[in-house]
């Protein structure tokens, strides 16, 4: 088996991969000394991730804000098994930051109407509902990597 890892350094590249991706893995620090990692779509916006966490979540009451965390994204494209011998072509794209909660209002109501359009576009905006137990955070970004990893 051969693999090549490739670091993408064009971030109008990586940022049209982000993009298009529907979902990712978030990974938070929790005040237990743990971590918290969970699939979740997003919204990619002024190079930050935007989740909803559940306050539900028995986890939830052991996030700390301010604590560092990161998002991956994992996607996989389809390769032409005549190109150069490669069966498989991987991306990862890893955004580190910190973990914050959105306390602008105004803020929020643009997540929510960027998730209705990208998650929901059949939906009407006066329709689109969050349920209360949903509040928006925010991995305001520092690092953004992002590699591919061709093999056979």
């Amino acid at each position: 088996m051969k693999k090549q890892l490739t670091q993408l350094r064009d971030i109008e590249e990586i940022e049209e991969q982000i993009k298009k991706a529907r979902s990712g893995v978030l990974c938070i620090h929790l005040a237990i000394e743990k971590l918290m990692q969970f699939g979740c779509n997003f919204i990619y916006l002024d190079k930050n991730i935007y989740t909803y966490l559940d306050t539900t979540d028995e986890n939830y009451v052991h996030i700390k804000y301010g604590s560092l965390g990161s998002f991956t994204i994992l996607s996989e494209e389809k390769v032409n098994a005549k190109s150069a011998g490669l069966t498989y072509k991987l991306s990862y794209i890893t955004i580190n930051g910190e973990i914050k909660e959105v306390d602008d209002v105004k803020l929020a109501e643009q997540i929510k109407e960027l998730y209705r359009s990208k998650y929901s576009a059949s939906e009407k905006a006066e329709n689109y509902k969050i349920d209360e137990n949903l509040i928006p955070v925010i991995l305001d970004s520092n690092e953004i990597k992002a590699l591919i990893e061709e093999g056979n």
